[in-house]
C-alpha cells in the first residue's frame, strides 16, 4: 500500500511543474498565471515557458501559434535547471528527450549552458540545438501536435467541460473576452469550482464551442450489501466484489459470487428475469450480462472454482482467452444448464 502511494505521487508530479512561488510571471492582471493562447496554468508547465512582446506562453507550441510561424526576436525562455528566464537566442535546447513535452509530442527544454544541456541529454536523450532550430522543429510538429491536442480534447476534455459548465456555472458570453486566459480567470466567479483541471476543461468547452459533445455517464460497479449472501452457495458476496453478479427482479435484488451461480439461479427459476448484470473482469464495471462475452475453461478461478469470466468486449475476451488458456468464448444465449454442470 505504501509503495503504491509513493508510485502514484511520483506519477502525479509532472516534470514541467513548479510551485507557484517558484515561478516568475511577467504579465499583469488577474489572468497573469494563465497562457493567453491555451489557458493552461503557467506554473504547472513552467519549465517550458517562453515570453515574447509582454506575453508569457506555456510552451514553444503556443509561442509558435501566437507568432504565426514567423521567427520572433527578443524571446526569453525558462532555464530548466535554474528556473530563471534567459535569452532564448543564447539558450541550448534539448529536443525530443524522454521527458514529456507541453502541447507537443516532441519535448523541448532549454538550458543556459551547453554543459547543463549535455547533462540533461545524457539522462534523458534528445538532440541539442539552438532556439532557431527548435522553433523550426516546432513548426514541423505543429500540424501533428494540433491533431493530438484536438483528439485529447474530443476524447474527454470537452465532455468534462460541458458537464461542469452546465451543472456548476452561470452562463458566460465568451465574446466579451480577448483571450481564453481572461475567460478562465472569470470562471472562478461564475462557477462553483476551484480545481485548475475543472476550470481548464470548462474554459476550453466555452472557448472552442465544440459540436455534438456527449457527456459520458461514469461507469457503475455492482455495489454489494455487506450482508448479501449468494442464494446458490450461501457465501457472503461482498467478500469477493470483483466477481459480483446480480439479478434485479421487481423490488428485489439477488447477488451472486460469480456468473456461474447467477446462471444456475436463472435456470432454476425458469428464466423469469430480464435484468442480469455481471462485473467486467478487467474494469470491474457493471455490464448487462446479455451483452457480455464469457470465457470458459481458463486457468483463472473464481470464489467457486471454474467460472464464466465476463468481458464487455469480444476483443478483451479473445485476448484474455489467449493469455489464460481459455477454451471457449460464449455469448449469454450460448450458456446452457448442461454446460454449467461441467464447471
Amino acid at each position: 500500500m505504501i509503495l503504491a502511494c509513493i508510485v502514484g505521487a511520483l506519477q502525479a508530479a509532472m516534470f514541467q511543474s513548479v510551485e507557484p512561488d517558484k515561478s516568475t510571471l511577467i504579465m499583469q492582471g488577474n489572468a497573469k498565471e494563465y497562457c493567453p493562447n491555451c489557458g493552461m496554468d503557467l506554473a504547472k508547465f513552467y519549465k517550458t515557458n517562453h515570453t515574447h512582446n509582454g506575453k508569457q506562453y506555456c510552451s514553444m507550441h503556443c509561442l509558435h501559434e501566437a507568432t504565426k510561424g514567423t521567427m520572433p526576436k527578443d524571446v526569453m525562455v525558462v532555464d530548466t535547471k535554474n528556473l530563471n528566464f534567459i535569452d532564448a537566442s543564447k539558450a541550448y535546447y534539448v529536443v525530443g528527450s524522454r521527458m514529456k513535452g507541453t502541447m507537443t509530442q516532441n519535448s523541448k527544454y532549454s538550458f543556459l549552458t551547453e554543459d547543463d544541456a549535455k547533462e540533461f541529454q545524457a539522462r534523458n536523450g534528445g538532440e541539442i540545438m539552438s532556439f532557431e532550430k527548435a522553433y523550426e522543429v516546432a513548426g514541423k510538429d505543429f500540424v501533428s501536435d494540433m491533431k493530438m491536442i484536438k483528439a485529447k480534447r474530443e476524447g474527454g476534455v470537452y465532455a468534462k467541460g460541458k458537464e461542469i459548465y452546465e451543472t456548476k456555472c452561470t452562463k458566460v458570453d465568451k465574446n466579451i473576452y480577448e483571450s481564453i486566459a481572461l475567460l478562465k480567470d472569470d470562471l472562478k466567479k461564475f462557477c462553483q469550482i476551484s480545481a485548475d483541471g475543472d476550470l481548464q476543461a470548462a474554459a476550453l468547452y466555452i472557448w472552442d464551442e465544440p459540436k455534438n459533445v456527449n457527456v459520458v455517464k461514469k461507469a457503475e460497479k455492482i455495489v454489494v450489501p455487506k450482508d448479501a449472501r449468494c442464494p446458490i452457495c450461501g457465501m457472503f458476496v461482498a467478500k469477493n466484489p470483483q466477481w459480483a453478479a446480480m439479478i434485479e427482479a421487481d423490488s428485489e435484488k439477488f447477488y451472486f459470487d460469480g456468473v456461474k451461480d447467477m446462471m444456475k439461479y436463472y435456470f432454476k427459476n425458469n428464466k423469469n428475469f430480464n435484468k442480469l448484470f455481471v462485473s467486467d473482469y478487467y474494469k470491474l464495471h457493471k455490464i448487462d450480462a446479455k451483452n457480455a462475452y464469457f470465457v470458459v475453461g481458463s486457468n483463472v478461478f473464481g470464489p467457486m472454482g471454474d467460472e464464466l469470466i465476463p468481458f464487455a468486449s469480444q476483443n478483451e475476451a479473445i485476448n484474455f482467452a489467449k493469455d489464460h488458456a481459455g477454451k471457449q468464448i460464449l455469448k449469454f444465449e450460448d450458456i446452457t444448464e448442461e454446460m454449467l454442470k461441467g464447471l
